[in-house]
């Protein structure tokens, strides 16, 4: 009887293992291919949608223990300022509310930033009001960038189009 169980926890796991390696196909797909012509995206299916798949993803991934929901989703602009400091820009959302702020990075170097180095950053004191407490201040770290959003110019100005940002489970 016990030996059933296992094998049944071990094919509902498996299982939920190969959806994820599917959306996860799915979604590198989705962002190969150019858009249809025939009808125009709105910003929400452009950006929303997308991100919502990508935070599903990362939510699913190992290591994310020490992060939570709600998730901010938008797009963010980081312009070097002088030589040790930056300006990181988030405009996005929220539960269906504006969730924008701006805070300096110090000391940070945007030539050398890539998608996958802002993964993992940490922003104190960034979470807006009114999204995981009215109050707002909470630790937040950027989960996800995706990548075939994200340009960086060389001249000083990173720019992200679709990013996920948790906040941290003290």
């Amino acid at each position: 009887m016990c030996f059933e169980s296992d094998d049944m926890h071990r094919k509902a796991r498996e299982s939920e293992e190969a959806r994820r390696r599917k959306l996860a196909d799915d979604l590198k797909r989705q962002d190969q291919s150019p858009a249809p012509a025939k009808k125009p995206l709105t910003w929400l299916s452009r950006v929303i949608q997308p991100a919502l798949a990508v935070l599903l993803l990362s939510l699913a991934a190992e290591g994310q223990a020490g992060l939570s929901g709600p998730a901010l989703v938008g797009s963010v602009t980081i312009v070097q300022v002088n030589s040790t400091d930056a300006t990181f820009v988030f405009a996005g959302q929220c539960r269906g509310n504006a969730a924008n702020f701006t805070t300096t990075l110090s000391p940070f170097n945007v030539n050398g930033t890539t998608a996958a180095s802002l993964e993992g950053l940490s922003l104190p004191g960034q979470g807006p009001a009114g999204c995981l407490s009215q109050a707002g201040g909470e630790n937040v770290t950027v989960v996800t960038v995706v990548t075939p959003q994200f340009v960086n110019n060389q001249n000083g100005i990173v720019t992200a189009g679709h990013v996920v940002i948790l906040f941290v489970v003290p």
